[in-house]
């Protein structure tokens, strides 16, 4: 707690201290507009292949509020080539939720902060839920110079998120930090590169659920290779150090056009020493119909 505690202050008050920069915002674009954004983004590694489908739905009030609600599909399928003989496949709705967001665009720093709050809707014995209500607070900084865009992310959960990047092969309960810092460089017009670092900094006990694994709970113990306690029990029970994790991304993202994106790349879990490919389509439909905002 001690740890999760300074960043929760700092994120409050950077928050609260960017709020009156809205008076000097320009009111030339009101922002309303549809929300309605289809995405599928899977990952791959030694263990399988875990897939996740996005549907979202919403509305932006304006060009600072928006608010959008999203359903997941989870498709998990173990490889038969992994010396876990116990891994299986599954498939299912994961936790349903609701974003609160506010965008405030500036000349000095971009800044979004997301209250992402879900439902217990998945399934506790697919790994896809923890049979709790979650809720993260993310905030995310960035600044173009030129051809690169670095950029920070920092925020508190209860559960360790997902990413752009990673979809985890676990499923965490817990009070959680987690933070990433990284770049991305535009080489073409239709091309970017990233590169980032990632960190899961949890407090107190912590359950880890496993989206491989079938069975009965476990507490944590020393068989549990790297920290892959989701490879040796499908729920384990023990202390911050069972859900922490780090580890960097690196791929490359398009644009073919307006409604489109592609992404393909590399994550390493440096904790877990787990190497994962990714890729990602999204298609935002608002767009496609004329209804998103500018």
């Amino acid at each position: 707690m001690r740890r999760i505690f300074p960043f929760a202050v700092l994120l409050l008050g950077v928050s609260l201290g960017l709020l009156p920069v809205l008076r000097a915002q320009s009111k030339e674009d009101s922002g309303k507009g549809l929300i309605w954004n289809e995405s599928v983004i899977g990952t791959s590694s030694s263990l399988g292949t875990v897939t996740r489908f996005d549907s979202t739905l919403g509305y932006n009030f304006n060009r600072y509020f928006a608010v959008d609600f999203g359903v997941p599909f989870l498709f998990v399928h173990a490889s038969s080539s992994s010396t876990t003989a116990t891994l299986r496949s599954a498939n299912g709705i994961g936790d349903v939720y609701l974003d609160l967001r506010f965008t405030l665009r500036n000349p000095a720093v971009n800044f979004i902060s997301t209250i992402r709050g879900s439902a217990p809707t998945g399934s506790t014995s697919n790994g896809f839920s923890t049979g709790r209500a979650t809720v993260n607070w993310n905030n995310h900084f960035d600044r173009t110079f030129g051809r690169v865009t670095p950029y920070a992310e920092l925020g508190v959960a209860n559960t360790a998120p997902d990413t752009a990047y990673f979809v985890r092969p676990s499923t965490t309960l817990g009070l959680t930090g987690h933070f990433e810092g990284g770049a991305a460089v535009n080489l073409a017009r239709l091309l970017n590169f990233h590169a980032s670092a990632y960190a899961i900094e949890p407090s107190g006990q912590q359950k880890v659920f496993s989206k491989f694994l079938t069975g009965s709970s476990a507490p944590a113990g020393p068989a549990a290779s790297h920290g892959r306690f989701f490879q040796t029990a499908h729920e384990t029970v023990g202390s911050a150090d069972i859900a922490r994790d780090h580890g960097f991304s690196l791929g490359f993202d398009s644009r073919p056009f307006g409604a489109l994106d592609l992404a393909i790349g590399y994550t390493r879990s440096v904790t877990f020493d787990l190497n994962t490919l990714y890729f990602g389509v999204g298609v935002n439909l608002a767009r496609l119909l004329g209804s998103a905002s500018h």
